[in-house]
């Protein structure tokens, strides 16, 4: 070529200068008309390194102004010039008319003759080129294609979204649709605060309200178009729809996502994306609550866009659709970040609470008492207006010892029937294993969390279950702790909670104190004997020795799945752990003893101190231990000082101190001022029950007696009628048993739920309602008044 001249196809008198600083100043309404000469200036005559990619019928290069500022120049390819005029036109009119946040932005074009003289079979001969190109904004991230690794889901779901308003523009923000026709990765381009806009619309058409129409020769991307356009030209609005099903799918789970959702079934992939986003959560996330709110977002998206995805193009969504339901779950997301905000508010300050109670007022100066009762009382705070609290994921291995004669009469279906509900009431952060055994050949599903496909695995192995011909109790115990053992160690550093369900209707009595150094406390047994046969002596051995509780409970469908379910109502309330309570006496006060039942307390050798410790404690649940003091005569109003810590789901938390004070009068005490508090007189009387109970032996003669004798005590006369009327009956269940004469599963059951002050089952939830909390309570009842309308 010796020599080149041109001339522009719309004229323009604008400088290079000039007419770069036109480019965008009126908002992209009117993009500027740029010379091919003002084009090579600023992208280095289109050299390699200003590159950014090319296309089907392009390249795009970088062009970069003195002052810095950039946009992406896309030249069109001059080898097929009816197509390549026919497509710029296209886009160009396409572009001119769109304006939104999520549509990339014309801001210059070219469309300039040049004249050419050149060599042609020895003579000098001229000819034109038309050249052609598009101006747009440049997009700093550049496509979404380099970005389908790595991102966190904030981002993910960010693009997703930008997405969506952008092809609902082209769908609904006209008279007349406009179609994409070739929606994937590379035409997704991101700018430095990773907002998407949707690019290159050399494809896209243009329809009237008829929305489908059929095209001869369907152009796209492989992959990303679906069948009925490939193979018979449909073109509608459900085209793209399917596209972006291709990408949002590779956008949630990576480039090789859209395959493997092929090849997989449906549950099968939902399940393993929302397991593997749930891991990606959990090690970012401080809270359950935004927690499930993320996986659910997770689980609508990956939903929405297999729906996209379906052949049948009249069963995919539209693109209003689909924008609802992305807002749905914004409003989700935003009611549990509000709702952890609140929550970590609240638990920031007292989830627990500490109160003292003196037996009586007032005690004068001149007196002395050996063994002055004060009742110290903590208290979960009740969980109010929410469905679920923040807590620790908890971990249940669910140990099935039943003798093999229980199939022939049908019970085993009872068992595996009430299990469901211990799987259906744990959260999704939650894990379940099953532990059965053929012999003495343990049968193990692994700890698994409560996700779809984990409760649907987990039904299926227990409707598996079978009866064994033998026991394997301390096996069965040793092996369930190992798995805990195994699975918390797994999840270091989440503060998991582990215990054992065992379901035995074993009378194996030789087990009681043979195996004290073999069974570990590490993880609680919470124990549920069933039916007649069970020896509650056998039941009673296993909690005392792993700190759990014991029940009884018939083979009836419904009293079992009332007893799993006050299990696990309870189970899942945990709201602090390791909890240590510490008393310290003041001048002229010692510590006589301290009467904590099951739980561990211990006083200093010199009886200025003490504490008790509680492993774990629902919301809305109490305990009560009696703390005896020795005061010496004088003025000292101030007794003791009660305080201590614990373990929130979110952080180590203090015991608000609590000062133990009485009046000390001069002279005799008014009789008001000596009057035994109602609370600690209550709480007396059941210590003087539950105290008896095990030192009278099993005669109902010697257990009246007992009874009497502390309902005519001071104790007996301040507590209130209801305690006196509630525990009376049980003393007549007890004795109705001692008549009897033969193992009582009652008396057994309800010395291991007083002496851990928690409820256990005893044969039915109509006489389990001791200590039950708030949460308890309502479950149930919830259960009876369903079942009376069925």
């Amino acid at each position: 070529m010796a020599s080149s001249s041109s001339s522009s196809g719309s004229s323009s008198s604008l400088t290079s200068r000039d007419s770069w600083a036109t480019i965008g100043s009126n908002g992209g309404t009117e993009p500027t008309n740029l010379t091919i000469r003002i084009l090579q200036d600023i992208t280095d005559n289109f050299s390699e390194e200003r590159s950014l990619g090319q296309g089907a019928y392009g390249k795009v290069y970088k062009g970069v102004h003195e002052n810095g500022e950039k946009i992406a120049v896309k030249l069109l390819h001059n080898n097929m010039q009816v197509i390549d005029d026919k497509l710029f036109k296209q886009e160009f009119t396409n572009l001119m008319m769109l304006n939104h946040e999520n549509i990339i932005r014309l801001v210059g074009y070219c469309y300039e003759t040049q004249h050419q003289d050149m060599e042609f079979q020895g003579k000098i001969i001229f000819g034109e080129m038309i050249c052609k190109a598009l101006c747009f904004e440049y997009m700093h991230k550049g496509s979404l294609q380099k970005h389908l690794y790595g991102l966190d889901w904030d981002k993910r779901y960010k693009i997703i979204k930008g997405t969506c308003e952008g092809l609902k523009y082209l769908h609904e923000g006209f008279k007349e649709p406009i179609y994409h026709l070739d929606l994937k990765p590379e035409n997704i381009l991101l700018d430095e605060y990773m907002m998407p806009k949707l690019a290159d619309f050399g494809l896209s058409k243009l329809f009237g309200e008829e929305q489908t129409r059929v095209t001869q020769s369907p152009l796209g991307t492989i992959g990303y178009m679906p069948h009925e356009y490939l193979f018979k030209g449909i073109v509608s609005k459900k085209v793209d729809i399917f596209s972006l099903g291709v990408v949002m799918i590779k956008i949630i789970t990576g480039p090789k996502g859209h395959s493997r959702s092929a090849e997989m079934p449906y549950e099968e992939f939902l399940d393993e994306v929302q397991e593997n986003w749930r891991n990606r959560f959990q090690a970012t996330l401080s809270s359950s609550q935004p927690l499930e709110g993320y996986c659910q977002q997770v689980n609508i998206c990956t939903k929405i866009a297999l729906s996209c995805m379906e052949t049948d193009r009249h069963k995919r969504p539209t693109i209003l659709d689909i924008i609802d339901k992305l807002n749905e779950t914004e409003t989700m997301i935003d009611e549990a970040s509000s709702w952890s905000e609140c929550m970590s508010s609240w638990m920031r300050g007292d989830l627990m609470k500490l109160e003292a109670f003196t037996k009586c007022e007032a005690i004068p100066r001149a007196k002395t008492c050996s063994e002055f009762p004060v009742m110290l009382r903590i208290t979960g705070e009740q969980w109010r207006g929410v469905e679920e609290m923040p807590r620790a994921g908890v971990d249940v291995v669910v140990v099935v010892e039943v003798d093999w004669f229980m199939v022939r009469q049908g019970r085993m279906d009872i068992i595996k029937e009430a299990l469901m509900i211990v799987i259906d009431k744990l959260g999704p952060n939650d894990r379940l294993s099953i532990l059965s055994f053929e012999g003495n050949v343990p049968r193990i599903m692994k700890l698994t969390f409560m996700s779809d496909r984990g409760r649907d695995a987990l039904k299926l192995m227990v409707n598996e279950l079978s009866a064994n011909h033998s026991y394997n109790i301390v096996a069965a115990l040793q092996v369930g702790a190992e798995i805990l053992r195994d699975g918390q160690a797994e999840e270091a550093g989440d503060s998991r909670i582990g215990c054992i369900m065992f379901v035995s209707d074993s009378s194996d009595t030789r087990i009681r104190n043979r195996y004290n150094d073999v069974i570990t406390k590490e993880f609680p047994a919470y124990v549920f004997g069933l039916g007649e046969q069970h020896h509650p002596e056998v039941m009673k051995y296993i909690a005392d020795m792993t700190g759990g509780t014991c029940s009884f409970v018939d083979y009836d469908l419904n009293e079992m799945r009332d007893a799993f379910e006050l299990f696990i109502s309870g189970l899942t309330k945990i709201a602090a752990t390791s909890i240590k309570i510490t008393l310290r006496a003041h001048e002229g006060v010692s510590i006589s003893s301290i009467y904590s039942r099951g739980f561990y307390n211990r006083v200093s050798s010199d009886r200025r101190s003490g504490e008790i410790h509680v492993d774990n404690m629902y919301a809305g649940e109490r305990k009560n231990f009696i703390a005896y003091l020795s005061v010496a005569g004088g003025n000292k109003e101030k007794l003791m000082t009660a305080g201590g810590r614990y373990r929130s789901f979110m952080a180590h938390q203090k015991l608000a101190d609590t000062d133990v004070l009485v009046l000390r009068p001069g002279s005799a005490c008014s009789p008001g001022k000596n009057t035994i508090h109602p609370q600690v007189a209550a709480e007396l009387v059941r210590i003087g029950l539950w105290n008896g109970l095990l030192e009278i032996g099993r005669s109902a003669y010697e257990l009246e007696e007992l009874w009497v004798g502390i309902k005519r005590s001071e104790e007996g006369g301040g507590a209130a009628k209801e305690t006196l009327l509630e525990l009376g009956k049980d003393v007549a269940e007890i004795k109705r048993e001692f008549a009897v004469g033969l193992p009582p599963p009652y008396f057994i059951s309800w010395l291991n739920c007083h002496e851990w002050q928690r409820a256990t089952t005893k044969g039915t939830r109509r006489v389990s309602g001791a200590f039950t909390v708030p949460g308890q309570h309502e479950d149930a009842d919830a259960k009876v008044d369903n079942r009376g309308h069925d």
